[in-house]
């Protein structure tokens, strides 16, 4: 019984911590409206939060103008949103394959060559995403010209999609931010007991990392991982801005309106919402023992 109402309290916390941050979301969007060069105009803020409103209520009525040609918002920034989303988690994808097997070979090395290596993952870190994307795109075209092969679009144009080279890119900062978090959480979890009773049993250095020790650290890598993926979406809006991708960042920086904003807002903010809630939901218990 206990659990019933410690439940129904956990969803209604849940429902009303959703509906507040939606009103947020849209109160944020409608935010231009509250501004009349320098002085306040809340009776039109207020009209402009009532007729968003609506129109969400009502996403037929959601347009966006192209060239003064006022067309439907829905589907094309659902179309700008799937280009961004598949960018987003292939990196992510990417990046933690990746950083999962640089920490394995880190800890199979000696720890004076590992420290060596974590100074330079501090470099590496403070690289600025910009010099990255330009190092890349300038060494495709070096190879280009002295080759005469393109292996990868360097930029789109129009409708075109491109992708390798935006993951490429996405993916390296992630995967140095994500290697530096998951070797210090591994080199923390080394430290308890259970792994040298694993060692002492004889288990191999493979067994342990992999079936105890990344478990344990991956549950809380999830959890934990709000910051990380704010961080990847502020450098992909670089990235999309630099490939000229087709994505929802530059359709709301090119298309900027407050229904636009708002929608892509709400667009990225409820999958975030929804994934640690159902993550939170199913591990919690598992969270405790780890911790």
């Amino acid at each position: 019984m206990d659990k019933v109402i410690s439940g129904g309290k956990h969803l209604l916390f849940t429902c009303i911590h959703f509906f507040l941050s939606v009103v947020g979301i849209i109160a944020l969007g409608a935010a231009p409206a509250l501004f009349n060069g320098l002085s306040l105009n809340i009776t039109h803020y207020y009209l402009t939060f009532g007729n968003l409103v609506q129109k969400l209520l009502e996403p037929s009525s959601l347009t966006y103008s192209y060239y003064k040609v006022v067309r439907p918002l829905f589907p094309e920034i659902l179309i700008r949103y799937k280009e961004s989303l598949f960018i987003f988690s292939s990196s992510f994808i990417v990046s933690l394959l990746l950083a999962i097997v640089i920490v394995y070979s880190l800890t199979r090395i000696n720890p004076r060559v590992v420290n060596r290596i974590k100074q330079c993952i501090v470099y590496l870190e403070a690289l600025p995403d910009i010099l990255i994307i330009m190092t890349l795109q300038l060494s495709v075209v070096w190879l280009f010209k002295k080759t005469g092969i393109l292996i990868v679009e360097v930029a789109a144009a129009g409708d075109q999609k491109i992708r390798a080279l935006p993951i490429i890119c996405l993916s390296i900062p992630t995967t140095i931010m994500f290697t530096k978090i998951l070797l210090l959480r591994i080199e923390e979890e080394y430290e308890k007991p259970y792994v040298s009773l694993a060692n002492s049993k004889g288990l191999s250095h493979f067994t342990v990392f992999f079936k105890h020790v990344l478990r344990n650290v991956l549950l809380r890598f999830f959890f934990f991982t709000k910051t990380n993926i704010w961080l990847m979406l502020s450098n992909l809006y670089i990235i999309e801005y630099f490939f000229n991708s087709i994505g929802l960042f530059i359709f709301v920086k090119d298309y900027n309106s407050i229904e636009t904003f708002t929608v892509a807002l709400l667009l990225i903010y409820v999958p975030i919402f929804i994934y640690f809630k159902v993550f939170s939901l199913f591990t919690s218990h598992l969270l405790k023992e780890v911790v």
